[in-house]
């Protein structure tokens, strides 16, 4: 998550995180992951901090949540919500500021070599907090060191292991590599065993027998293939278990003592300071996961905190209460008492706006016609954001069925992206500044001082006319592409079920694109089927999907964040896509020459040469828009500034200012 990033306020389905950061749309941005359309950014940094004049009433923050949490633990949480709660309540070397910028939390201070590999950090003073917020412990270097070194354990299936090696932490590319081979690995023999006949359907070529026989022989062939490689370069399957966790614990993070941590890098990594502001990198307390067992971080009570708020109530589909953590080590300067998230579901935006307007909640996002029904009140705030909301594309993951055999066809894939007319979804259906897109690495995220500070959109205009992406609507081209893939498989008629988020904005832009494929390409009948986050995520994971309306937001700062996303295995690579050049570039650009300082003009071309790959050359995914937009704020908020990576908001810096 990045992965799949902003303050969490509902935009009902305005604004959609991977990520960091995978994949929501109104007043989050997410990294980290994931993303849903309902959440979104909420504000610019314009803040200025005013003196709250002395008042006795608690400070309650009241917002509206559209998804559930899916994992507190910070090595398996992949999404924006997930990531917006651990931001919060707990807390790494360093959060961000405000401009994005690091500053210290846990660190008390950072000292890096002249060659730039050695990280030397002295933590301050702080302790962990149980739910009754009793002090547990202090924090101490090791729970960072054992944390990490989780992120590495296959049985974790942690989907964020790769920010080890974007982080380029000593011993780490081989540790994550294989750890993604193993889980892949048992992910293959999952689905081995719930293949099922009934899962197929008799066609004019292959009975549904034939096609289960060949998707399961393939599947069979995977298996064994891997197993192959891990015998060659370990002895056995067994034995390449082992391996990781001789790896791991190889990794090149060191507790010195309780206050020393020691961290290693296989070469410079320019963003590293900012890396340790995203979740991933939170420490953990061992004692207490082991004394939790299985039920570590299931409940908020099985689980400890040492940011600035304690999760104090945890009601699925009801309630998320955050309230001020008074042993964190700067609650001084927390001003918040806490903040309460009413958590619904695919909640409309006119709902979210009602809301808004009677006080319930203090930061809604406008989509539709509201953006011209309340647009122009005094209370109305301008949301950018770098998030990307796409479609994922099923291709090979999972189960291998007649529909993914189509869409591993390059010329099916393009004619989807070319036959959907993206503009409706920004002017008509949000109406609020978002912006349609035919590319992956958003406008006005990353420039390059090697290109007169140019962005990655206008150095992809110079070198390949790819500011605004690739393959853009053109139904003729589309219907053209889509004959020759479908006669290639000798078929003419071909069923797409495509999942989407819950809400009244979703199935507009659902139906939208459902109507656009059936009206554009011959033979296709598409399935909207809206999920609730949570399982929209499992099934992405799982590559239980044919179409899947996915979000992205940054992890941190580089091109990277997004580029990375795609090698094959990766963990949030849920289509089934996989190239060795692509993959080799990617390899070098994390951890090879051209992480060279000197090559630095180099790394950012061979990064837009790669999106041109990813999008123009092979069409991985389908860029749908970039969100942005405008939504309302409660005048007494300030400090409420959004977060361009890792957790959406932090609202350790938000006040509110009595007007009495």
């Amino acid at each position: 998550m990045k992965k799949i990033l902003v303050l969490l306020m509902v935009f009902a389905l305005i604004f959609s995180v991977v990520a960091c950061n995978k994949e929501s749309n109104d007043v989050v941005s997410t990294p980290n992951e994931q993303v849903n359309p309902d959440e979104g950014t909420t504000g610019n940094n314009t803040d200025v901090k005013t003196e709250d004049p002395v008042s006795t009433e608690p400070k309650i923050l009241n917002l509206l949540e559209t998804s559930n949490i899916t994992s507190l633990t910070t090595w398996t949480a992949t999404d924006q919500v997930s990531f917006l709660i651990l931001g919060n309540v707990n807390a790494g070397l360093y959060t961000l500021g405000e401009g994005n910028v690091p500053v210290a939390d846990m660190a008390e201070s950072v000292d890096i070599s002249a060659d730039g590999l050695t990280y030397t950090f002295k933590l301050k003073d702080a302790v962990w907090s149980t739910v009754d917020g009793d002090a547990y412990g202090p924090v101490t270097a090791n729970d960072f060191v054992f944390a990490w070194k989780k992120l590495l354990d296959p049985k974790e299936a942690s989907q964020y292991s790769f920010m080890i090696s974007t982080a380029s932490i000593k011993n780490g590319a081989e540790a994550v590599a294989l750890n993604e081979k193993l889980i892949n690995y048992e992910a293959d023999q999952d689905n081995l065993q719930i293949m099922d006949v009934t899962n197929y359907e008799d066609t004019d070529e292959k009975t549904a027998k034939e096609q289960y026989d060949e998707a399961k022989a393939a599947l069979e062939v995977s298996i064994s293939e891997t197993e192959s490689e891990l015998v060659e370069a370990y002895g056995s399957v067994d034995a390449a278990y082992e391996a990781i966790a001789n790896l791991a614990n190889e990794l090149g993070v060191t507790a010195v003592d309780e206050k020393t941590l020691v961290v290693e890098l296989s070469n410079p990594v320019p963003y590293f300071i900012d890396l340790m502001a995203f979740p991933s990198f939170f420490p953990a307390n061992e004692a207490f996961y082991n004394e939790q067992g299985d039920a570590y971080a299931k409940s908020n009570d099985a689980f400890l905190y040492n940011g600035p708020f304690i999760f104090s109530e945890w009601k699925i589909s009801e309630r998320h209460l955050l309230t001020k953590n008074d042993l964190y080590w700067d609650a001084d300067n927390v001003a918040l008492d806490a903040v309460d998230f009413r958590v619904i579901e695919g909640v409309s935006n006119d709902t979210a706006v009602q809301m808004y307007l009677d006080g319930e909640i203090a930061t809604t996002g406008l989509s539709g016609e509201n953006v011209e029904k309340y647009g122009n009140r005094p209370d109305m705030v301008p949301l950018e954001d770098v998030v990307i909301f796409y479609l994922e594309i099923n291709q090979g993951k999972g189960e291998m069925t007649t529909t993914k055999q189509l869409l591993s066809d390059v010329r099916a894939r393009k004619a989807i992206n070319m036959a959907i007319d993206k503009t409706y979804i920004t002017d008509v259906i949000y109406a609020n500044g978002s912006l349609p897109a035919d590319y992956f690495v958003p406008k006005g995220f990353v420039g390059s001082s090697d290109h007169d500070n140019k962005d990655f959109r206008q150095v992809a205009e110079d070198m390949f006319g790819g500011g605004e992406g690739y393959n853009r609507y053109n139904v003729e081209e589309a219907q053209k592409l889509w004959a020759e893939a479908m006669d290639n498989l000798a078929i003419t008629e071909i069923e797409f079920e495509l999942i989407i988020y819950q809400g009244d904005t979703a199935a507009q832009v659902g139906t939208h694109i459902q109507n656009e494929l059936e009206k554009n390409l011959p033979g296709i009948s598409v399935i909207v089927q809206a999920l609730p986050f949570s399982e929209k995520l499992k099934r992405s994971d799982e590559g239980d999907y044919t179409l899947n309306w996915a979000g992205w937001g940054p992890d941190y700062p580089d091109a990277m964040t997004f580029m990375d996303m795609w090698v094959t295995g990766g963990g949030h690579n849920a289509t089934g896509y996989g190239d060795e050049s692509y993959d080799a570039i990617i390899e070098s650009a994390k951890s090879g020459d051209l992480t060279i300082p000197e090559n630095s003009k180099e790394r950012f071309e061979a990064l837009v040469a790669l999106e041109k790959k990813l999008l123009g050359d092979d069409q991985v995914l389908v860029p749908l828009y970039q969100r942005s937009g405008i939504g309302l704020r409660d005048p007494r908020l300030t400090n409420y500034y959004r977060q361009a990576f890792g957790p959406d908001l932090l609202y350790k810096w938000v006040d509110m200012i009595s007007t009495n």
